[in-house]
């Protein structure tokens, strides 16, 4: 199970402007363990690969036992290219390791016994029903290190309502642009695996604090327009929903 947790990990090449992201779950009672293990797993494949930044980007979960694990493919042809790139130089990775400083004695042992792989599903960022084309790739690296927070609702919609969803977001976009409204918001949409969602809605932010209060600030101008209340109507009857909500916090150190 292990084995299958790194064999997960190890395709890399991203950003909120790929197309694909690869989310893996993990659960661990030691995340000072999860870091050493995966640090060194990490360095291990850049080093052979010669990768000079893998881009993976690890979050945790508040109040849980719970490791997120990001990773973006330009497409998933690129997703495959990678997967079978590694399968190819599982042997060089491996003396990579071999030859790297020891890790303290027991790390091993203790990862396989306090970490677990839980779940991973596969999304295909849809550009056209978020903001962070025009709002997060502008921005520098600096900058986007400093967006910790990420505001993670599942959403799931009825059989044909697809359509209806999505130009329900167009709509509310062209809005808030029209409010003067402007935040990091990006949406995926499954294409394989978790949570039985249909869709992924991503808010950044630099804090839970920020979030919240950011949100209120656009909850107020919201308000004021006849435009938003129609369209919270036109969302009162609609063929989807919010089936669960979460909160993820970035790990930067984990950022390879």
């Amino acid at each position: 199970m292990k084995k299958l947790i790194f064999t997960l990990l190890i395709a890399t090449s991203t950003g909120l402007n790929a197309q694909i992201m690869v989310v893996n779950e993990i659960e661990t009672e030691s995340p000072e363990n999860f870091s050493t293990m995966v640090t060194q797993w990490m360095t291990a494949i850049k080093t052979t690969l010669e990768i000079e930044d893998a881009k993976t980007y690890t979050f945790a979960e508040p109040g849980t036992k719970k490791i997120q694990f990001l990773q973006f493919h330009e497409s998933l042809t690129d997703m495959v290219a990678s997967r079978n790139r590694q399968d190819e130089n599982q042997e060089k990775i491996w003396n990579t390791l071999q030859s790297m400083e020891p890790l303290p004695e027991g790390t091993v042992a203790t990862f396989n016994d306090v970490t677990s792989f839980r779940e991973s599903s596969v999304w295909e960022f849809m550009p056209e029903l978020s903001t962070t084309p025009e709002t997060w790739s502008v921005l520098s690296r600096a900058e986007k290190d400093e967006q910790f927070y990420r505001r993670v609702q599942y959403v799931n919609v009825k059989m044909n309502a697809d359509n209806a969803y999505e130009d329900w977001n167009k709509k509310m976009n062209a809005l808030d642009k029209k409010l003067g409204i402007s935040y990091h918001y990006a949406i995926f949409k499954s294409v394989f695996g978790a949570k039985d969602a249909d869709y992924m809605v991503m808010c950044i932010d630099k804090s839970q604090f920020d979030y919240f209060s950011n949100w209120e600030k656009r909850t107020e101008i919201r308000e004021q327009s006849a435009e938003y209340k129609a369209l919270v109507g036109e969302l009162s009857i609609s063929q989807w929903s919010v089936i669960s909500e979460y909160t993820w916090n970035r790990i930067l150190e984990l950022t390879f």
